[in-house]
């Protein structure tokens, strides 16, 4: 399939005469939803004859056909570097291939020489941008129970849609129950902690006043006092990507409780095994919340060989139950769940290690292992 998505030429530098004797420039694409590539079609027989036998590399190409980010006089456009990419001749043209795709709703010139008449010829093609979906909202935020350990490390923040990236850390507050917000409580970044998807922000408190015996908890004070209440407050001010303001803005209460200096250990888990011939989901009902967003990628069920058995796994109950649907019924035989030790909670504990070691006491050895393990049986 090839059709033409957007095309017009800036008519400044296209000499006077008939439309027809010009080549045309557009995008096209293979197959619909691929990302699309500039062609040129309709060159000068000459032209094209002569580009075939020069068998031209990519770095020849520019100066007689690249594709530039639109923006500027035309003589910035002149001499603006090309995009990376491939070019292939076609039976009437050049079809160009851009390394990295086009951004949607923004523009290009595609720049022609070396025609037998006229000027260089600039075409301006652009991918049409979707129609904007509804605003975008705080879908959730975790860790979900409304009573914290003083030694909390992290939030993660969801959204329902791509939201403006960049100084997030205005759009956050933390407020103490007698209305005092807590002064600069966040590890503001340079790289924000997104996730892959754009829809998934980390905010971490910094580390220095939430671990003990630290220079930054020592002079400005731990970010969270046990007995106390706070807010974590998000703003609707921040927008999304379509420069629109968030559906609401979001608080979250949460009470401060004990520190917790707990390993994450299998052992404490409570598994409840299907049987054999169902689908029903294991159970695994956990002492304690879990990193809600670990949990979901470093956690797997395997078949005594160690072979990962395919399904889905699932996170609820605050972070504290698990529940892993095979995508086949269960045979009988014996099984393990299997978590990567980098398994964390929300206070950075992980399995077999604490975050904090008591440095009055001996350092317990560590064993060296990747994951750890609990043996179930389906019967």
């Amino acid at each position: 399939m090839r059709h033409t998505l957007c095309l017009f030429l800036l008519a400044a530098l296209c000499p006077a005469g008939r439309a027809d004797e010009r080549p045309s420039v557009g995008l096209t694409t293979a197959k619909p939803g691929e990302s699309p590539n500039v062609e040129v079609r309709d060159l000068p027989k000459e032209l094209l004859a002569r580009l075939k036998l020069a068998k031209l590399t990519a770095k020849e190409w520019a100066p007689i056909f690249r594709v530039v980010v639109a923006g500027g006089t035309n003589e910035e456009l002149l001499a603006r570097p090309p995009m990376a990419g491939t070019y292939t001749l076609t039976d009437t043209g050049i079809l160009f291939e851009p390394q990295f795709p086009l951004v949607a709703g923004r523009e290009y010139v595609a720049v022609l020489h070396d025609l037998p008449k006229g000027p260089p010829m600039l075409a301006k093609v652009s991918v049409a941008k979707p129609p904007a979906g509804p605003r975008v909202a705080i879908s959730a935020v975790y860790p979900s129970a409304n009573r914290l350990p003083v030694n909390t490390l992290r939030f993660y923040i969801h959204f329902s849609g791509p939201v403006e990236r960049g100084d997030v850390y205005k759009h956050l507050k933390l407020i103490r129950d007698d209305g005092v917000e807590v002064k600069e409580p966040f590890l503001e970044l340079p790289e924000e902690l997104w996730s892959n998807d754009g829809d998934r922000l980390t905010i971490l408190f910094h580390p220095g006043r939430v671990k003990r015996g630290l220079t930054p908890r020592e002079e400005d004070g731990p970010v969270l006092e046990q007995g106390r209440t706070y807010t974590l407050s998000i703003s609707d001010k921040w927008e999304d990507a379509e420069g629109r303001p968030l559906l609401a803005s979001v608080k979250k209460t949460f009470s401060v409780g004990p520190p917790d200096v707990q390993p994450v250990d299998l052992a404490a888990w409570s598994l409840a095994a299907p049987r054999s011939g169902s689908d029903s989901p294991l159970i695994v009902k956990l002492p304690k919340p879990l990193d809600h967003a670990m949990l979901g990628r470093v956690v797997w069920v395997a078949d005594a060989d160690g072979k990962r058995i395919p399904g889905e796994l699932t996170v609820g109950g605050g972070e504290r139950v698990l529940t892993f649907a095979p995508a086949k019924p269960w045979t009988k035989g014996e099984y393990r769940l299997v978590a990567d030790t980098r398994l964390e909670d929300s206070c950075g504990n992980r399995v077999g290690e604490a975050f904090e070691v008591d440095e009055s006491k001996p350092p317990l050895l560590k064993e060296e292992r990747q994951t750890a393990e609990r043996k179930f049986t389906v019967r």
